[in-house]
């Protein structure tokens, strides 16, 4: 099987609506040109595919730089008729917990999508029910048994209790680009632990461009590449000809970077960032 039903996780970040799950049929790279695609469906009874990037377990999706239908069409056709392509190489799925869909593709090939469905997506071993004999149980090892629950829910939803709770700060910074007609806002979003050592970094940053035509240029001719990594996301926003990248620092990786609360955030405002406390719920 190299398929896999995966957590919908919604960039926008919107409470409230049930989970979703994807059918994600499988991941591959193209060995010709090292790209990386994924080919799924939210209903299956169309498919969509999009480039494909790795992140913390997590495939982010967006539109390839070029159409590159006739590759996953024949990627997907090989599947089918069960001789997978040399030119492919499939990409594990077991480790990813989620998804998340930044731009994508609809297919435009016929595909018979029950039949990927089964070939594809591991199905649920029905066990069978074993009969117990009934035993006789205390009413001592019963409230033991409560007890130990009680204190593990506890904990469960208080882990500030050990941990201690977390702390998150903002800081801020805006300042024209050297390169392009545009003005650059960044947003980063300090957590840390309840020992004030740093959990997460967040980083959002708006290119937002003061002409109109770089801006389509910079979006059309896919210049904004130079100003992404792996790993990143993105999305544009036409009506304000806004470049909005969503990025991630990771301290483990850059060794000049502090880890300590007030180290950390006094690192920011030496370089020109307004860093205020964010209450955390």
């Amino acid at each position: 099987m190299i398929g896999k039903q995966i957590r919908l996780n919604d960039y926008k970040f919107t409470y409230g609506r049930e989970t979703i799950y994807l059918n994600v049929y499988g991941a591959f790279k193209n060995k010709k040109n090292g790209n990386k695609y994924v080919i799924y469906s939210y209903d299956n009874n169309r498919l969509y595919f999009g480039s494909l990037f790795i992140r913390n377990k997590e495939i982010i999706v967006m539109i390839p730089k070029e159409d590159e239908s006739e590759i996953v069409k024949k990627f997907t056709y090989s599947i089918l008729d069960n001789k997978l392509s040399d030119d492919f190489e499939v990409i594990s799925l077991d480790d990813i917990d989620s998804i998340q869909i930044i731009d994508e593709t609809l297919c435009d090939f016929n595909v018979d999508m029950s039949k990927l469905y089964d070939i594809t997506i591991p199905k649920p071993k029905v066990e069978k029910e074993e009969i117990k004999s009934n035993k006789k149980i205390s009413i001592a090892s019963i409230f033991f048994v409560l007890l130990f629950v009680v204190i593990i829910l506890f904990f469960f939803v208080n882990p500030e209790v050990i941990f201690g709770k977390n702390k998150e700060y903002s800081c801020t910074k805006s300042y024209l680009h050297d390169e392009l007609p545009a003005s650059v806002n960044e947003e980063v979003v300090l957590v840390f632990n309840g020992k004030d050592n740093i959990n997460s970094i967040d980083v959002k940053t708006d290119y937002v461009f003061s002409d109109a035509q770089y801006y389509k240029d910079f979006k059309d001719k896919s210049y904004f590449y130079n100003y992404f990594k792996e790993g990143d996301t993105y999305k544009f926003e036409d009506t304000t000809y806004t470049y909005r990248l969503f990025s991630k620092i990771d301290t483990n990786e850059d060794y000049f970077m502090p880890i300590k609360l007030d180290d950390l955030v006094s690192y920011y405002k030496n370089n020109g960032y307004e860093c205020k406390v964010v209450e955390v719920e």
